[in-house]
């Protein structure tokens, strides 16, 4: 954690350098002579407790430095004549010297305490609490063989009254996991009309769950903009409506209390038909008050030889290790004590540590000093060790999942972003450690892209804990919920560099705020779901020193002019829930002022009704000179000359088309990333200006999104980057005939096709002859025809293919069997036939060249 506060430092101690034309970087390179001492690996020896104290201080220390460096480099700007300038300059150099020297101080002392004695087992020790457990998309079930078929039995067979099947145990048990491979199980999904799932989690909240059962089975990640605008009453009624007359499957997840139970069980009729309820929960009390009769299943630990062969899939199946790691793997599963969490957890840092038998015996001896009688303790200590035993750059990635609340899904894009804007690293480095944590099954994905990349992600509940306990320690966080007391808070939180808080009510952000050190706090995330501003922005004005403020939460209903003044800021995130007198939301000229700001977020929630109102943009915004990310929703520029250029910009959404002329992409040339998003009179009238004709300015491209474009207004191939990888047409209406232009662009890997409508949709696309031949990834959807015509030589690379909602399709083309990269089709929402292609191209691949290809489907028709 401490490397992260300390590559801040450098970061921030670079830029003062630089603005300010200082030559002397003595300082930065004794500074990066200090990371450079922490990225080495250390066998760790110390006292926890005593190691966590001073690298608690090397943070504050850093942090502090950082405070002084922002300010005294004010004066060195803002000097009047060239002897103020010097004064300032030695002023800065002094107490920089003075701050690095102390810095040094406490890490040498920190470096000699790593090796100093015994590792103190008990300052292991951790409270048992929990919270959720969020799906896993990779899991696997060893040892329930029996209670996966009885549970199945139960679901299938038996009344035709509405049942409670509940399943009990602690977290880390496998409950979860094991229901879900229930709710996905083929002979389910055959078996119930619908399913659908959420999780309740220790903070209740109704609304939270009734909106992901109707998201659930809308089949929908996204939550329907309807739902959010209906009061609690409303959704419950739309729920029950929906389920009434159909044999359906609920999945409640995580559920704590008997009142949470005694609120949604109303929503769920009994019409008589075989419907189901299947529950997890960690109080014996709740399953039994829930369930009907003997449907109550109680997790079993596993057995040492159902530990041995869940660690030996993970860590050994793959790997070739000598017979006497096998010896101590054993062992190091036995002292798991039949707890899959921990054991997993254990499996992804023995795979980090790799052929290292004397470090394999360490973890071992750890592992055996750490052991209780309470099991649920004996498991936060062993994920403890884990954590410590995490290379210190890794730490603070780690740690800073705790800002995010309960149940919450994380974009990876904003997890990134927001690690950037905190000066951990580079947006490269920043996904390969995420990576990493999910490799030592500390972070789980949640869900991929269709061309497999990492979406969003998620902690298990337990993990969660652990690291909710270690950021308290380290004062990294500051975690602000209602069920919190006053003086819990305080205790935790002396100091607050960042605040996150959480909480259904705008006005308990304000009054919370209220008692934040402006002096102190970099970083204020907000998440809320009431709409109201409710003076939190006359706080957030005493914060001068913010880099990141995150209102994702629709909070504003004009844009909050104090923002301009915190010239510090790298990420700005805002979510205006109205406007005033329903005008635009009007972005000040003196946005520009923000020098420093790398990411810029400007939303509509979802629900909103914003087809009135828009985002009118100044056209200083290009003299932003440092922005790397800008994302709109609905947008207008007042008339302008372009003034400065965005050679910066990495990604950019939102865009309207209207605005995409030859001078708008000479200033934003080097983008990577670029969604384009408008009504079809604003693609009418760009295609008449021929301003889309000009993308192909982008020489560094790579992924390109179409949101709205109606018909006949595809641009021709030249018009497109020749350098474009992934191209995406979502709500679209172009017609099929003008595909074969996509076919020709020479790097083209990944295409995704949403329709918005079937009027520009003939009954058979017959893909042209030269077809796609570089792209891997297909999705469509919507695509209303009845008759694909495709060869396995029209798309000879193709990997994954995806159909959504493809009602009327009648069969995959019976060739692709032919390709032999083709690895998983996956089918939403679309007619039997189609899958009965997918399985039989299924066959013919294993039958005819010994391969496989993985079919997945939902919601057959």
């Amino acid at each position: 954690m401490a490397y992260a506060a300390i590559t801040s430092l450098l970061s921030t101690t670079d830029e003062s350098l630089r603005k300010n034309s200082i030559a002397s970087y003595t300082h930065y390179e004794k500074i990066l002579s200090l990371r450079t001492i922490m990225e080495k690996s250390y066998n760790i020896k110390g006292d926890i407790e005593d190691l966590t104290r001073l690298e608690a201080e090397i943070i504050e220390l850093a942090c502090i430095t950082q405070d002084m460096i922002n300010s005294e480099s004010r004066k060195v700007s803002l000097a009047k004549n060239r002897i103020s300038r010097r004064i300032a300059v030695w002023k800065l150099n002094f107490l920089l010297k003075r701050a690095v020297g102390r810095i040094d101080s406490t890490v040498k002392k920190w470096i000699g305490m790593l090796n100093s004695k015994d590792l103190k087992a008990q300052n292991l020790t951790l409270d048992s609490t929990s919270q959720h457990a969020l799906q896993q998309t990779e899991s696997m079930m060893i040892g329930c063989e029996n209670e996966f078929e009885m549970i199945r039995d139960q679901l299938t067979r038996g009344t035709s009254q509405l049942d409670v099947v509940s399943v009990v145990g602690m977290g880390g048990i496998g409950k979860t996991t094991l229901a879900n491979k229930i709710y996905n199980d083929q002979f389910i999904l055959f078996r119930f009309d619908i399913r659908a799932k959420a999780t309740v989690s220790q903070e209740y909240c109704a609304r939270n769950v009734l909106l992901r059962l109707l998201s659930s089975l809308s089949s929908s990640r996204k939550i329907d903009e309807s739902y959010e605008q209906q009061d609690d009453g409303q959704l419950a009624d739309r729920l029950q409506k929906f389920l009434k007359g159909r044999r359906y499957l609920i999945f409640i997840d995580d559920i704590w209390a008997k009142e949470a139970w005694d609120d949604l069980k109303l929503c769920f009729p009994d019409c008589d038909c075989g419907s189901r309820i299947l529950l997890t929960t960690r109080n014996m009390e709740v399953a039994e008050y829930a369930s009907s009769g003997e449907t109550l299943y109680q997790m079993s630990f596993l057995n040492h030889d159902e530990s041995w062969n869940l660690l030996h899939v993970k860590v050994f199946e793959d790997a070739c290790f000598p017979p006497e790691f096998e010896k101590v793997g054993k062992q190091i599963a036995l002292n798991c004590k039949g707890l899959p969490l921990a054991i997993v957890v254990i499996a992804g840092l023995l795979l980090k540590i790799g052929k290292s038998l004397d470090e394999w015996k360490s973890v071992s001896e750890n592992i055996t000093s750490l052991i209780s009688t309470d099991l649920e303790v004996q498991c936060m200590r062993v994920l403890a060790l884990s954590y410590h035993h995490l290379p210190h750059h890794l730490k603070s990635f780690f740690l800073y999942f705790a800002i995010f609340p309960e149940d919450e899904l994380i974009s990876v894009d904003k997890l990134v972003n927001l690690w950037v804007a905190e000066g951990f690293s580079r947006e490269q480095y920043a996904e390969q450690c995420l990576t990493d944590l999910i490799g030592r099954s500390l972070i789980f994905i949640h869900h991929l892209s269709f061309d497999g990349k990492i979406k969003a992600c998620g902690m298990h509940d337990v993990i969660r804990e652990l690291c909710l306990r270690e950021a308290q320690n380290l004062n990294f966080v500051n975690v602000i919920t209602e069920v919190q007391n006053s003086c819990e808070q305080t205790r935790h939180f002396s100091t607050k560099r960042r605040v996150s808080v959480q909480s259904e009510l705008s006005s308990f952000a304000a009054n919370q705020l209220a008692t934040v050190h402006h002096n102190m706090a970099r970083s204020v995330l907000l998440f809320i779901r009431n709409p109201s501003n409710s003076g939190i922005m006359h706080e957030l004005e005493r914060f001068k020193v913010l880099r990141i403020l995150e209102l994702a939460s629709q909070t504003l209903d004009a844009f909050p002019s104090c923002v301009v003044d915190l010239s510090l800021l790298r990420y700005l995130a805002l979510t205006f829930y109205s406007s005033i007198n329903d005008h635009d939301i009007n972005i000040p000229p003196s946005i520009s002022r923000l020098q420093y700001l790398e990411t810029f977020i400007l939303k509509f929630p979802k629900y909103y009704g914003c087809s009135k109102i828009s985002f009118t943009l100044p056209g200083e915004i290009f003299k932003m000179s440092q922005l790397r990310n800008l994302s709109l929703d609905r947008n207008n520029m007042v008339p302008h000359k372009y003034e400065g250029t965005l050679h910066n910009l990495q990604c950019l959404s939102g865009w309207n088309p209207l605005y995409c002329d030859y001078h708008f992409t000479q200033q934003v040339r080097f983008l990577r990333k670029l969604q384009i998003c408008g009504n079809q009179q604003d693609y009418i009238k760009s295609n008449e200006m021929k301003g889309l004709h000009d993308l192909r300015s982008f020489i560094r491209l790579q992924e390109l999104k179409f949101n709205g474009m109606p018909h006949s207004v595809l641009p021709p191939l030249e018009a497109f980057p020749k350098n474009l990888m992934k191209l995406a047409l979502t709500n679209t209406c172009v017609n099929l005939k003008d595909l074969r232009i996509l076919g020709k662009l020479p790097k083209l890997e990944a295409l995704k096709l949403k329709f918005a409508s079937s009027n520009y949709i003939g009954s058979e696309w017959k893909v042209a002859e030269e077809g796609f031949p570089q792209l891997k990834f297909l999705l469509l959807n919507r695509l209303n025809i009845k008759y694909w015509r495709a060869s396995s030589d029209q798309f000879p690379c193709l990997e994954r293919l995806f159909l959504e909602e493809c009602l009327n399709m009648d069969s995959i083309p019976e060739d692709f069997a032919e390709i032999t990269t083709l690895q998983l089709i996956d089918i939403r929402m679309c007619k039997e036939s189609v899958l009965n292609s997918a399985e039989k191209i299924q066959k013919d691949v294993e039958d005819n060249y010994g391969g496989s290809i993985e079919v997945h489907f939902r919601y057959i028709l």
